[in-house]
């Protein structure tokens, strides 16, 4: 197709937009394939007559798929987040994803998966739902992980670290209470153990902070609060074992993350996360803080050489599945057998 402006739109504010490591990468990839980016977050924003538009989210993207249309041109959705999903909570049996949104939300969605040129799903996990939803030929082109700023480094480890915004939704879905309660666990067994909890500081936060103090581990705990993403590589290179338990995830881009840092993963059987480590890291039970600290427990007790030896392979499997370039060139493919 003709390589001239793709309009890149991403629902929210510019602002969000920064954090969003995936849509940074996205709206480089368009770049290095030849195109004129201009990036969108408003309707008044998407232009009219854009050669290709690349829209994340599959109920946003019903506003460029108006203009898309309308115009008679090419539309890519990613279809990455759970608005996608068919699921219920694991705990409460609570429906969540596309099952808990309003009605208009739920008809976007299918709107948008139904007519878009092309849908893009980020893991295998997601395809039999976005296809139920609606969806044609949807194709899996998974997340990547800059290699160039999450890759490993000798540093001293100290922490056991999360990533997790303290918003309370959010909190539930990574099971942010569990690894809470599972960290004086732990510190019975290692009591100078140090821990990191990194995301913003939402309205979950206080709740979190008084059920640390009430554990008595507040100042084992440090909340470091939002940070770019390329800081959260060097705190990363600085932990012992990441931990991410979370319910579902689409595809787990934090864990990827640290996996290419080289960092031993504890995570849940849950979603794609399985479709993502592989036999590379560590698996618990995500609803019970036992099994959790057992398994920080286990990898903390690991030689020093056995941890490094185990977040090499990791790093590994991430550069050879989950690579910027592997994600490049697929999409570059996808372009390539558009035809307006």
């Amino acid at each position: 197709m003709k390589l001239g402006t793709a309009c890149f739109y991403s629902n929210g504010d510019g602002g969000n937009l920064r954090k969003e490591q995936y849509s940074l990468q996205d709206i480089r990839i368009l770049r290095d394939i030849g195109f004129k980016v201009q990036i969108a977050t408003k309707f008044t924003q998407i232009p009219w007559g854009a050669d290709l538009y690349f829209s994340w989210w599959a109920t946003g993207s019903i506003l460029p798929l108006i203009k898309a249309k309308i115009g008679r041109r090419p539309i890519i959705v990613v279809a990455g987040g759970n608005e996608a999903l068919l699921y219920r909570d694991s705990r409460s049996g609570e429906a969540k994803g596309y099952l808990a949104a309003p009605w208009y939300k739920r008809l976007a969605a299918r709107i948008t998966l139904r007519f878009a040129t092309r849908v893009i799903v980020v893991s295998e996990f997601m395809i039999n739902d976005v296809r139920r939803l609606g969806a044609r030929d949807p194709i899996v082109i998974h997340n990547s992980v800059d290699r160039e700023i999450f890759h490993p480094l000798e540093a001293h480890r100290e922490f056991v670290t999360s990533i997790f915004n303290l918003e309370e939704s959010v909190v539930d879905l990574k099971r942010g209470d569990v690894f809470i309660n599972a960290i004086p666990l732990v510190l019975r067994k290692y009591p100078d153990q140090r821990f990191l909890i990194i995301g913003k500081k939402g309205n979950a936060f206080e709740n979190i902070r008084q059920r640390c103090a009430e554990l008595g581990t507040l100042d084992r705990i440090t909340f470091l609060g939002y940070i770019d993403n390329a800081a959260v590589a060097g705190w990363l290179q600085r932990s012992k074992v990441y931990v991410q338990i979370s319910d579902t995830e689409t595809f787990g881009v934090s864990i990827a993350e640290a996996m290419s840092s080289g960092i031993p993963v504890l995570v849940s059987r849950r979603g794609a996360i399985p479709e993502v480590v592989r036999d590379y890291g560590f698996y618990v039970d995500h609803n019970d803080e036992a099994s959790v600290a057992e398994g920080i427990i286990r990898i903390l007790e690991m030689p020093a050489a056995e941890q490094l030896l185990r977040g090499a392979r990791a790093s590994k499997h991430i550069e050879g599945s989950f690579s910027f370039e592997i994600r490049r060139n697929k999409i570059r493919e996808l372009v390539d057998q558009i035809s307006v």
